[in-house]
Protein backbone atom coordinates (compact mmCIF):
# COMPACT_ATOMS: atom_id res chain seq x y z
CA UNK A 1 0.00 0.00 0.00
CA UNK A 2 1.32 3.41 -0.92
CA UNK A 3 0.27 6.91 -0.03
CA UNK A 4 1.27 9.80 -2.28
CA UNK A 5 0.64 13.39 -1.21
CA UNK A 6 0.20 16.14 -3.79
CA UNK A 7 -1.09 19.67 -3.17
CA UNK A 8 -1.83 20.53 -6.79
CA UNK A 9 -2.70 18.66 -9.95
CA UNK A 10 -0.04 18.14 -12.53
CA UNK A 11 0.22 20.82 -15.18
CA UNK A 12 -1.57 21.17 -18.45
CA UNK A 13 0.28 18.21 -19.91
CA UNK A 14 -1.53 15.85 -17.56
CA UNK A 15 -4.85 17.06 -18.92
CA UNK A 16 -3.86 15.55 -22.25
CA UNK A 17 -3.21 12.12 -20.76
CA UNK A 18 -5.33 9.50 -22.42
CA UNK A 19 -7.80 8.15 -19.90
CA UNK A 20 -7.62 4.74 -21.50
CA UNK A 21 -4.01 4.46 -20.41
CA UNK A 22 -5.21 4.04 -16.84
CA UNK A 23 -5.96 0.39 -17.54
CA UNK A 24 -2.86 -0.62 -19.48
CA UNK A 25 -0.97 -2.15 -16.56
CA UNK A 26 -3.09 -4.64 -14.66
CA UNK A 27 -0.40 -5.00 -11.99
CA UNK A 28 -0.12 -1.28 -11.29
CA UNK A 29 -1.87 -0.01 -8.15
CA UNK A 30 -5.11 1.91 -8.58
CA UNK A 31 -4.60 5.56 -7.75
CA UNK A 32 -7.44 6.72 -5.51
CA UNK A 33 -7.63 10.50 -5.13
CA UNK A 34 -8.84 12.03 -1.86
CA UNK A 35 -8.96 15.40 -0.13
CA UNK A 36 -7.81 16.43 3.34
CA UNK A 37 -10.72 16.26 5.76
CA UNK A 38 -12.48 13.76 8.06
CA UNK A 39 -15.05 12.83 5.41
CA UNK A 40 -12.33 10.65 3.85
CA UNK A 41 -11.74 8.71 7.07
CA UNK A 42 -12.92 5.32 5.68
CA UNK A 43 -10.35 5.59 2.89
CA UNK A 44 -7.60 6.73 5.26
CA UNK A 45 -8.42 3.82 7.56
CA UNK A 46 -8.59 1.26 4.75
CA UNK A 47 -5.14 2.32 3.52
CA UNK A 48 -3.54 2.33 6.97
CA UNK A 49 -5.01 -1.06 7.90
CA UNK A 50 -4.21 -2.60 4.50
CA UNK A 51 -7.86 -3.47 3.92
CA UNK A 52 -7.48 -2.99 0.16
CA UNK A 53 -4.68 -5.56 0.15
CA UNK A 54 -6.90 -7.94 2.11
CA UNK A 55 -9.66 -7.45 -0.46
CA UNK A 56 -7.25 -8.45 -3.20
CA UNK A 57 -6.73 -5.06 -4.83
CA UNK A 58 -3.71 -2.75 -4.98
CA UNK A 59 -4.54 0.86 -4.12
CA UNK A 60 -2.29 3.91 -3.94
CA UNK A 61 -3.90 6.85 -2.13
CA UNK A 62 -3.24 10.21 -3.78
CA UNK A 63 -3.88 12.90 -1.18
CA UNK A 64 -4.67 16.32 -2.64
CA UNK A 65 -5.61 19.71 -1.24
CA UNK A 66 -9.33 19.17 -1.87
CA UNK A 67 -11.75 16.64 -3.32
CA UNK A 68 -12.25 18.79 -6.41
CA UNK A 69 -8.60 18.18 -7.34
CA UNK A 70 -9.09 14.44 -6.90
CA UNK A 71 -12.16 14.50 -9.15
CA UNK A 72 -10.32 16.59 -11.74
CA UNK A 73 -7.64 13.91 -11.69
CA UNK A 74 -10.17 11.31 -12.81
CA UNK A 75 -10.89 13.37 -15.92
CA UNK A 76 -7.23 14.20 -16.54
CA UNK A 77 -6.11 10.58 -16.31
CA UNK A 78 -4.04 11.14 -13.18
CA UNK A 79 -6.07 8.79 -10.97
CA UNK A 80 -8.83 6.42 -12.13
CA UNK A 81 -10.78 6.65 -8.87
CA UNK A 82 -11.63 9.42 -6.41
CA UNK A 83 -13.78 10.23 -3.43
CA UNK A 84 -15.83 13.40 -3.07
CA UNK A 85 -19.25 14.86 -2.49
CA UNK A 86 -22.03 14.19 -4.96
CA UNK A 87 -21.97 17.84 -6.05
CA UNK A 88 -18.26 17.68 -6.83
CA UNK A 89 -18.71 14.48 -8.82
CA UNK A 90 -21.77 15.69 -10.73
CA UNK A 91 -19.90 18.85 -11.70
CA UNK A 92 -17.01 16.78 -13.07
CA UNK A 93 -19.41 14.46 -14.88
CA UNK A 94 -20.35 17.54 -16.89
CA UNK A 95 -16.75 17.78 -18.08
CA UNK A 96 -15.76 14.16 -18.60
CA UNK A 97 -16.83 10.54 -18.20
CA UNK A 98 -17.09 10.17 -14.42
CA UNK A 99 -19.14 7.33 -12.91
CA UNK A 100 -20.23 7.05 -9.26
CA UNK A 101 -20.30 3.49 -7.94
CA UNK A 102 -21.15 3.78 -4.22
CA UNK A 103 -21.98 6.06 -1.32
CA UNK A 104 -19.38 5.79 1.45
CA UNK A 105 -20.52 8.45 3.91
CA UNK A 106 -23.45 10.73 4.66
CA UNK A 107 -24.42 13.55 6.98
CA UNK A 108 -26.84 16.43 7.40
CA UNK A 109 -24.64 18.23 9.93
CA UNK A 110 -21.08 17.95 8.60
CA UNK A 111 -21.61 20.97 6.33
CA UNK A 112 -22.25 24.13 8.37
CA UNK A 113 -22.94 27.81 7.82
CA UNK A 114 -20.35 29.89 9.66
CA UNK A 115 -20.97 33.64 9.95
CA UNK A 116 -19.00 36.62 11.20
CA UNK A 117 -19.73 38.55 14.36
CA UNK A 118 -22.89 40.63 14.04
CA UNK A 119 -24.78 38.24 11.76
CA UNK A 120 -27.74 36.72 13.59
CA UNK A 121 -29.91 35.41 10.75
CA UNK A 122 -29.38 34.44 7.08
CA UNK A 123 -31.13 37.45 5.53
CA UNK A 124 -28.34 39.68 6.84
CA UNK A 125 -25.81 37.95 4.58
CA UNK A 126 -24.55 40.00 1.64
CA UNK A 127 -21.17 38.44 0.82
CA UNK A 128 -21.21 34.63 0.86
CA UNK A 129 -18.15 32.48 0.29
CA UNK A 130 -18.56 29.46 -1.99
CA UNK A 131 -16.40 26.78 -3.56
CA UNK A 132 -17.62 26.73 -7.19
CA UNK A 133 -19.17 23.49 -8.39
CA UNK A 134 -19.25 21.94 -4.92
CA UNK A 135 -21.74 21.14 -2.18
CA UNK A 136 -20.87 24.57 -0.79
CA UNK A 137 -22.42 26.27 -3.81
CA UNK A 138 -25.45 23.98 -3.92
CA UNK A 139 -26.37 24.31 -0.25
CA UNK A 140 -25.86 28.08 -0.41
CA UNK A 141 -28.46 28.14 -3.18
CA UNK A 142 -30.86 26.18 -0.99
CA UNK A 143 -30.26 28.72 1.79
CA UNK A 144 -31.36 31.55 -0.49
CA UNK A 145 -34.42 29.61 -1.61
CA UNK A 146 -35.54 28.73 1.92
CA UNK A 147 -35.25 32.29 3.22
CA UNK A 148 -36.54 34.05 0.12
CA UNK A 149 -33.26 35.89 -0.38
CA UNK A 150 -32.67 37.79 -3.63
CA UNK A 151 -29.62 36.37 -5.37
CA UNK A 152 -29.04 39.73 -7.06
CA UNK A 153 -28.37 41.21 -3.62
CA UNK A 154 -25.67 38.61 -2.90
CA UNK A 155 -22.01 38.88 -3.82
CA UNK A 156 -20.53 35.43 -4.28
CA UNK A 157 -16.92 35.25 -3.13
CA UNK A 158 -15.33 32.25 -4.83
CA UNK A 159 -12.34 30.43 -3.43
CA UNK A 160 -10.85 27.22 -2.07
CA UNK A 161 -11.88 25.98 1.40
CA UNK A 162 -8.66 26.97 3.24
CA UNK A 163 -9.12 30.61 2.21
CA UNK A 164 -12.44 31.25 3.92
CA UNK A 165 -11.59 31.33 7.65
CA UNK A 166 -9.17 34.21 7.01
CA UNK A 167 -11.65 35.96 4.71
CA UNK A 168 -14.27 35.67 7.45
CA UNK A 169 -11.89 37.08 10.07
CA UNK A 170 -11.14 40.07 7.83
CA UNK A 171 -14.79 40.68 7.06
CA UNK A 172 -14.32 39.96 3.36
CA UNK A 173 -17.19 37.46 3.60
CA UNK A 174 -20.20 37.53 5.89
CA UNK A 175 -20.35 33.76 6.01
CA UNK A 176 -19.83 30.50 4.17
CA UNK A 177 -21.37 27.04 3.99
CA UNK A 178 -18.57 24.44 4.06
CA UNK A 179 -17.73 20.98 5.25
CA UNK A 180 -15.49 20.37 8.24
CA UNK A 181 -12.84 21.24 9.28
CA UNK A 182 -13.46 24.66 7.72
CA UNK A 183 -16.47 25.59 9.88
CA UNK A 184 -14.42 24.81 12.99
CA UNK A 185 -11.54 26.87 11.59
CA UNK A 186 -14.00 29.70 11.00
CA UNK A 187 -15.16 29.55 14.61
CA UNK A 188 -11.53 29.66 15.72
CA UNK A 189 -11.16 32.80 13.57
CA UNK A 190 -13.98 34.53 15.45
CA UNK A 191 -17.08 33.29 13.64
CA UNK A 192 -20.00 31.19 14.85
CA UNK A 193 -22.06 28.33 13.42
CA UNK A 194 -25.51 29.57 12.46
CA UNK A 195 -26.97 26.36 11.00
CA UNK A 196 -26.24 23.07 9.25
CA UNK A 197 -27.09 21.87 5.77
CA UNK A 198 -29.94 19.78 7.20
CA UNK A 199 -31.61 23.05 8.23
CA UNK A 200 -32.02 23.95 4.57
CA UNK A 201 -33.02 20.43 3.50
CA UNK A 202 -29.75 18.87 2.41
CA UNK A 203 -27.76 15.87 3.63
CA UNK A 204 -24.59 15.24 1.68
CA UNK A 205 -23.34 11.96 0.27
CA UNK A 206 -19.68 11.14 -0.18
CA UNK A 207 -19.32 9.20 -3.42
CA UNK A 208 -16.72 6.79 -4.69
CA UNK A 209 -16.28 7.54 -8.38
CA UNK A 210 -14.25 6.21 -11.29
CA UNK A 211 -13.31 7.05 -14.84
CA UNK A 212 -15.89 5.56 -17.20
CA UNK A 213 -13.41 3.95 -19.61
CA UNK A 214 -11.37 2.55 -16.72
CA UNK A 215 -14.47 1.18 -15.00
CA UNK A 216 -15.58 -0.69 -18.11
CA UNK A 217 -12.34 -2.71 -18.02
CA UNK A 218 -11.91 -2.98 -14.25
CA UNK A 219 -15.31 -3.65 -12.72
CA UNK A 220 -14.07 -6.43 -10.46
CA UNK A 221 -11.23 -4.26 -9.19
CA UNK A 222 -13.70 -1.48 -8.46
CA UNK A 223 -15.95 -3.92 -6.63
CA UNK A 224 -13.04 -4.97 -4.42
CA UNK A 225 -12.31 -1.34 -3.57
CA UNK A 226 -15.92 -0.98 -2.44
CA UNK A 227 -15.67 -4.17 -0.38
CA UNK A 228 -12.59 -2.84 1.41
CA UNK A 229 -14.43 0.38 2.27
CA UNK A 230 -17.40 -1.63 3.52
CA UNK A 231 -15.05 -3.44 5.88
CA UNK A 232 -13.55 -0.11 6.95
CA UNK A 233 -16.94 1.33 7.84
CA UNK A 234 -17.94 -1.85 9.66
CA UNK A 235 -14.84 -1.58 11.87
CA UNK A 236 -15.27 2.17 12.35
CA UNK A 237 -18.89 1.82 13.46
CA UNK A 238 -17.79 -0.81 15.99
CA UNK A 239 -15.07 1.52 17.28
CA UNK A 240 -15.41 5.17 16.09
CA UNK A 241 -12.04 6.01 17.63
CA UNK A 242 -10.44 4.19 14.70
CA UNK A 243 -11.70 6.87 12.31
CA UNK A 244 -10.32 9.63 14.51
CA UNK A 245 -6.89 8.00 14.69
CA UNK A 246 -6.84 7.37 10.93
CA UNK A 247 -7.83 10.97 10.21
CA UNK A 248 -5.19 12.35 12.55
CA UNK A 249 -2.50 10.23 10.93
CA UNK A 250 -3.53 11.22 7.40
CA UNK A 251 -4.24 14.93 7.90
CA UNK A 252 -2.36 15.89 11.10
CA UNK A 253 -5.60 17.34 12.49
CA UNK A 254 -5.34 17.04 16.31
CA UNK A 255 -7.03 13.83 17.37
CA UNK A 256 -9.44 15.58 19.75
CA UNK A 257 -10.59 17.78 16.88
CA UNK A 258 -10.85 14.82 14.50
CA UNK A 259 -12.90 12.95 17.09
CA UNK A 260 -15.26 15.90 17.45
CA UNK A 261 -15.66 16.45 13.71
CA UNK A 262 -16.40 12.80 13.01
CA UNK A 263 -19.42 12.88 15.31
CA UNK A 264 -21.24 14.47 12.37
CA UNK A 265 -20.36 11.72 9.87
CA UNK A 266 -22.14 8.40 9.34
CA UNK A 267 -19.71 5.86 7.95
CA UNK A 268 -21.76 3.62 5.67
CA UNK A 269 -20.99 2.11 2.27
CA UNK A 270 -24.14 1.47 0.29
CA UNK A 271 -25.85 1.50 -3.07
CA UNK A 272 -28.01 4.36 -4.30
CA UNK A 273 -31.61 5.00 -3.22
CA UNK A 274 -34.48 6.74 -5.04
CA UNK A 275 -34.04 9.69 -2.65
CA UNK A 276 -30.37 9.89 -3.60
CA UNK A 277 -31.27 10.04 -7.27
CA UNK A 278 -33.87 12.75 -6.66
CA UNK A 279 -31.26 14.86 -4.86
CA UNK A 280 -28.65 14.26 -7.55
CA UNK A 281 -31.10 15.36 -10.23
CA UNK A 282 -31.83 18.51 -8.23
CA UNK A 283 -28.10 19.19 -8.03
CA UNK A 284 -27.72 18.61 -11.78
CA UNK A 285 -30.46 21.19 -12.44
CA UNK A 286 -28.83 23.67 -10.08
CA UNK A 287 -25.37 23.29 -11.58
CA UNK A 288 -26.68 23.79 -15.09
CA UNK A 289 -28.60 26.90 -13.99
CA UNK A 290 -25.42 28.25 -12.40
CA UNK A 291 -23.48 27.44 -15.59
CA UNK A 292 -21.18 25.22 -13.54
CA UNK A 293 -21.81 22.59 -16.22
CA UNK A 294 -22.20 23.37 -19.91
CA UNK A 295 -25.18 21.05 -20.15
CA UNK A 296 -27.30 19.11 -17.71
CA UNK A 297 -25.53 16.00 -16.42
CA UNK A 298 -27.28 12.71 -17.19
CA UNK A 299 -27.60 11.23 -13.69
CA UNK A 300 -28.84 7.93 -15.08
CA UNK A 301 -25.57 7.53 -16.97
CA UNK A 302 -23.34 8.79 -14.16
CA UNK A 303 -24.74 6.56 -11.40
CA UNK A 304 -23.65 2.93 -11.61
CA UNK A 305 -25.60 0.81 -9.09
CA UNK A 306 -24.81 -2.72 -8.03
CA UNK A 307 -21.26 -2.36 -6.72
CA UNK A 308 -22.18 -1.98 -3.04
CA UNK A 309 -25.29 -4.10 -2.58
CA UNK A 310 -26.90 -3.49 0.82
CA UNK A 311 -25.67 -0.95 3.34
CA UNK A 312 -22.55 -2.08 5.22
Amino acid sequence: MKTVIRLVLAGAASLLTCTASLAVDADAPIRLGVGVDPAFSPIYYAVQQKLFDKAGVKVEMLQLAQAADAADGVIAGQNPMAGGSETTMITRAGRGDVRAIAVYGQSGTFIKLVVREGITEPRQLRRIGVVPGSASQFVSGKLLAKYGMDEKAITWVRGAPPEFPALLARGDVDGYFLWEPWPTRGVQAGGKVLMTSADVGYSYNMLLAASGPWLEKNREQARRVVQALQQACSEIRADPEKAAVATQQATKIPIAQARDLLKDVECVVRDFTPQDLATYNEIADFLQAQKATAQRVDIGKMIQPGFAGGAK
